[in-house]
């Protein structure tokens, strides 16, 4: 049984010591007889380190280290090529340390190739490396940027350090612009495609493969590589976790699968697979290790919607955005919180239809947003929802009712409970994190929310109502409504609209739930679909 690749992004150490290697060959044979300077973006912890350590041993001319691989007997093993491999995961807490630590980066392969540099400027002495390597070696040299955007992606929820270390990153890159002569291919890999980073207008744009159908697996692991090369690992945690091969198969898939940026072509995420394979436990492991420092406090800022339900956009706000106005959805869709899942062609335009990929994802970031909204202690918050999904299943008002008070007693409401949306993403957030799909989306402004969760043979249907707030007297909280008003509203609603007609022959439960102000309150009930539609 060949050895799991789990924090190893080393192409010689992979193929020299029985680790899995997923090959990836085919793709960089594509890529590198039809081009010289490309892009590519995919978020974190997704291969691309490791794609470039392929791309290293191949111009370096380690033909050992291919036997077997697609590329083998495709490439010229007699030119071998100068190789500069930066990698940008470097410290940049400020614009000096961003200056300091690319200097060290190029003073490191100086020293590796044995060149001097006798400039005094960053610019400069880039340049110098580049040239005193190809005169050494009397071959072009190879250059490789690895998390290019790093230091920008860092220090985003700090905008002036962020523009400062994206002007010493131009600046830095701009050296490439004028080496042509000395460069034989260029290969960066990032996050984000950030707009106004001179590497794409300096380089004439370089090939941006991040959306190209030809490669929309190059990372990650298909459908069909997970059941080549894993398929030992998925006979044993079948075994594990007493599951039939095609039914893990499925949670896998559910699980960790569903990356895409064509709409066709799925991938899986290759850490998680990976981690579940060697713990044999499904759960989140992508979020904790992928997620960059500002997401989560960005998430508090702008529109969820994007999160909890499939958008519609266009190919422009998924492939870059600026310091100075960062979109929500490409941000979120370059940092792998969504993904392609259709294209819809209008004649010769084309929309993209965005979502969140998986169980995993969705799970993570749904908890992680509540945490955010509710303030409820982070390490809690799974029991507390768990604990109320089998209460709604239960029909235990009472207990549910008072764990909805728990669940929002944290709420800073001095700052949020006049906010109608603030109160419509927590809640949901709330329904998603339990499994329900909302219902008419028309809904989103009116005050009140339509979801419907479907578990084996039983129906939950859900309408929630919340009341704006009328004014403040003697430091309290005054709603428009009642919640007991509300509640009657929702209890009228929920019948009036009938979604529960369509679900004759399950159990079916009814929940209305009423949020005024600091009061909540809720009402359960179990529908007996054949009695009230004898009455009318």
């Amino acid at each position: 049984m060949q050895i799991l690749p789990l924090g190893t992004q080393d192409f010689g150490t992979i193929r020299e010591n029985n680790y899995i290697y997923v090959d990836k060959t085919k793709h960089i044979h594509e890529m590198i007889t039809n081009g010289r300077i490309y892009f590519l973006s995919r978020p974190r912890r997704f291969g691309k380190s490791l794609l470039l350590n392929t791309l290293k041993e191949l111009f370096r001319g380690n033909k050992d280290l291919f036997e077997g691989l697609y590329i083998y007997d495709k490439w010229d093993w007699d030119v071998k090529y100068p190789v500069i491999h930066l990698d940008l995961s470097v410290e940049s807490r400020s614009s000096n340390e961003l200056k300091d630590s690319l200097d060290d980066l190029l003073n490191r392969i100086a020293r590796e190739f044995s060149v001097k540099l006798y400039s005094k400027t960053l610019k400069a002495r880039f340049e110098d490396l580049i040239i005193e390597i190809h005169n050494k070696y009397n071959q072009k040299v190879v250059v490789l940027i690895d998390e290019y955007d790093n230091p920008i992606i860092d220090n985003i929820k700090n905008i002036e350090l962020a523009e400062d270390n994206r002007e010493i990153l131009h600046d830095f890159y701009r050296t490439l612009k004028t080496m042509d002569e000395h460069i034989q291919f260029i290969f960066l890999t990032g996050v984000s495609k950030f707009a106004n980073v001179s590497i794409f207008s300096a380089l004439n744009n370089p090939t941006d493969i991040t959306l190209d159908k030809k490669f929309t697996t190059i990372c990650g692991y298909s459908q069909e590589e997970l059941e080549e090369y894993f398929s030992e690992y998925i006979s044993k945690l079948a075994e594990n976790l007493s599951f039939s091969y095609d039914e893990i198969l499925e949670n896998i898939k559910q699980w960790y699968n569903g990356y895409s940026w064509d709409g066709e072509n799925n991938v899986y995420n290759p850490q998680s697979t990976m981690t579940l394979f060697n713990t044999s436990e499904f759960d989140n492991y992508w979020f904790e290790t992928g997620t960059p420092r500002f997401l989560i406090e960005f998430m508090k800022k702008y529109d969820v919607k994007p999160i909890l339900e499939p958008v519609i956009t266009h190919k422009k706000s998924l492939e870059s955005f600026s310091i100075e106005n960062i979109g929500e959805i490409g941000l979120l869709f370059q940092t792998g919180y969504l993904t392609v899942k259709d294209i819809i062609k209008q004649g010769l335009e084309k929309e993209y239809k965005i979502a969140i990929p998986n169980k995993e994802v969705k799970d993570s970031t749904l908890t992680h947003l509540l945490n955010i909204y509710t303030e409820y202690p982070d390490y809690d918050l799974f029991r507390l929802i768990k604990e109320m999904k089998k209460q709604l299943f239960n029909l235990d008002g009472i207990p549910l009712e008072n764990n909805f008070q728990k669940l929002l007693a944290n709420i800073p409401y001095h700052l949020h409970l006049q906010d109608e949306h603030y109160y419509h993403s927590l809640l949901l957030t709330w329904l998603q994190l339990l499994g329900f799909d909302i219902l008419a989306e028309d809904n989103t402004n009116k005050g009140r929310i339509d979801a419907v969760l479907t578990e084996k043979n039983t129906v939950i249907i859900a309408e929630f109502k919340y009341s704006k707030i009328k004014e403040i007297k003697d430091n309290e909280w005054i709603p428009v409504k009642t919640p007991e008003q509300l509640l009657k509203e929702a209890k009228n609603q929920i019948h009036k609209k009938e979604y529960y007609q369509k679900y004759h022959g399950n159990k079916i439960i009814l929940l209305q739930a009423a949020f005024a102000a600091k009061d909540i309150k809720t009402h359960l009930e179990l529908l007996h679909l054949n009695a009230d539609f004898a009455k009318r």
